[in-house]
């Protein structure tokens, strides 16, 4: 029993030791720098492309991707805590025992090992008492106790002498703001809400570990409008959500929220976070490469997936944005930014065909100079949008007369299949032309033919049934919303003020200790000040030889 006594005892002591807690703030400090610097809760698509397939699966096996509520971390949090709190336990009465009471006198050994010391032989006796009441009218302020031991009266002087309640509050703040992280890691949470215009939510995501798990709030939250600016060049200057929070059927609360501006509504803060599209409506229309000049349009939504029984093609449509800003200046010139227009993002997915991302113009493309360019596309056929080429189709889709004239020329070639000269081209595109404005050719009919024989040699190569063209829409917005609870933030706000606080009585509130003692020696009086400080050496240098130089003026005048 006395070794298993001994066995905790020794355990505790260690457990409150300076070098165990050096060590573990070290190992937390290195895990939080990790924790900072590699993005937590993200996507697992998203590490597995930055770190590739063995540094993601060594980073997930060590719950670097949530690492603050891993059993390590936990642990090494909780190790922590015991720590200080023994500590704390053994220390802290211990100094209060020696802020309460003051041990006057002071060996000659301890004495002389003291830097500050000065030594007076005073002549003819001289009493005590009248000494010490010339000490303490020199140092106002000061705590004085006097005692009389082995024929020594000892006055002893101190100031700050509640400086270790310095040490006290820090280390106490320490295990609070610790106390309050921990809080927070166990019962807050933090999670994402997409609310489209004119909608509710009441649930949010969020990443736990490596899964997406849902959490429903006690109150829904409704998006009344969404409101955003540009930048000249396109960057989202602000943007801001009008929010009303229904709790059980009832609206209680109405507000407005921009980013770092949130709402808080029972212990939840409810910020702005990001915007997106909320399921606009959009049409598309097909025009059919199978030489038929048939066009159609085609009624779907953003999120959605739209089938052709028709083609065997399909849509899924993936974004939808009704601005986008583009540098259109020449190489060289400098930069003008301009709208060009609303897009839309789908994936086209049809027999024998590879799938692939588009992004589709629904405004032709005029350059800097005004030159109408035709309609375009930007394709990835690896599904990035990171790899996105721009395809310019030549005709402009939004003139039908275009499109016929289009055709028009490919029929009229084919006549002269085997003269593919200059000449029998040119008479080709003269009869198309023909065909489709007769003698009321438009002023523009140059730049229309040079685009119309680059859409004959582009438009045949697609390897689709169909074109897709953003035709129409109806835009909506979703507000990304973040929501957070922090049972333990005002529980770190105290630990951070009291830490402030104890900080300040360390640096700024040292304790200084002053001896003076006298004694009798038959006709003289030997009298000696001796002084120690913890903190700021030099200055307490400087008061112990002023006070030096008034006592002695003191004495000596006696």
């Amino acid at each position: 029993m006395n070794s298993f006594s001994d066995f905790l005892k020794q355990l505790w002591q260690r457990l409150g030791s300076m070098s165990l807690a050096i060590v573990l703030l070290m190992v937390l400090s290195i895990a939080s720098v990790i924790g900072t610097v590699l993005l937590q809760n993200q996507e697992q698509t998203d590490y597995l492309q930055q770190f590739g397939p063995l540094w993601y699966w060594v980073f997930r096996s060590l719950g670097l991707f949530d690492m603050y509520h891993t059993w390590w971390f936990q642990t090494l949090l909780g190790f922590l805590m015991l720590s200080l709190t023994a500590c704390l336990w053994r220390n802290v009465p211990k100094m209060l025992k020696e802020m309460r009471s003051r041990k006057v006198t002071i060996n000659e050994r301890s004495r002389n090992r003291m830097e500050l010391q000065k030594k007076w032989q005073l002549d003819g006796a001289v009493s005590p008492d009248e000494l010490e009441q010339r000490f303490r009218k020199r140092l106002y302020g000061w705590e004085f106790k006097s005692s009389e031991e082995n024929g020594e009266h000892v006055i002893r002087a101190d100031k700050g002498r509640s400086h270790k309640w310095g040490y006290i509050s820090v280390h106490s703040a320490i295990l609070i703001v610790l106390v309050g992280g921990w809080i927070s890691v166990q019962f807050g949470f933090r999670g994402n809400m997409a609310v489209p215009e004119g909608k509710m939510e009441h649930s949010i995501s969020f990443l736990k570990g490596t899964e997406t798990v849902g959490m429903d709030m006690p109150f829904e939250v409704r998006c009344n409008s969404f409101e955003i600016d540009f930048f000249p060049t396109g960057a989202p200057k602000e943007f801001r959500s009008n929010l009303t929070i229904i709790d059980e059927g009832k609206e209680v609360l109405t507000s407005d929220i921009i980013v770092n501006e949130p709402l808080f509504y029972k212990g939840v803060y409810i910020y702005q976070a990001s915007f997106g599209d909320g399921g606009s409506d959009v049409s598309f229309k097909l025009f059919h490469m199978d030489g038929s000049q048939k066009t159609r349009i085609i009624k779907t939504a953003v999120y959605k997936t739209w089938n052709d029984p028709e083609t065997g093609v399909s849509l899924e449509v993936t974004d939808f944005r009704p601005y986008n800003v583009e540098n259109v200046a020449d190489p060289g010139e400098p930069r003008k930014f301009k709208d060009i227009g609303p897009s839309v993002e789908y994936v086209i997915r049809g027999p024998s065909m590879k799938p692939v991302k588009v992004k589709s113009y629904m405004n032709p493309f005029v350059d800097g100079h005004g030159h109408n360019q035709g309609s375009w596309l930007m394709v990835s056929l690896t599904g990035d949008a990171k790899d996105y080429q721009s395809v310019g189709l030549g005709l402009d889709l939004t003139n039908p007369d275009e499109w016929r004239l289009f055709h028009a020329f490919i029929v009229h070639l084919s006549e002269v299949q085997g003269k593919a000269d200059e000449k029998a081209n040119f008479t080709a595109f003269k009869k198309a032309m023909a065909d489709v404005y007769g003698d009321n050719p438009p002023e523009n009919i140059q730049d229309i033919g040079s685009r119309t024989v680059q859409a004959v040699n582009l438009i045949p190569q697609l390897p689709w049934p169909v074109i897709p063209m953003l035709e129409d829409y109806s835009h909506v917005y979703y507000t990304g919303l973040q929501l957070a609870k922090d049972p333990g933030m005002n529980v770190v706000w105290v630990g951070s003020a009291i830490l402030v606080i104890g900080l300040c009585i360390m640096f700024y509130l040292p304790h200084r200790k002053l001896w003076l003692v006298i004694r009798p020696e038959g006709e003289t009086t030997e009298v000696e000040l001796v002084g120690m400080t913890n903190r700021n050496q030099i200055a307490f240098k400087q008061t112990f030889n002023d006070l030096f130089t008034k006592l002695d003026e003191d004495f000596t005048r006696s």
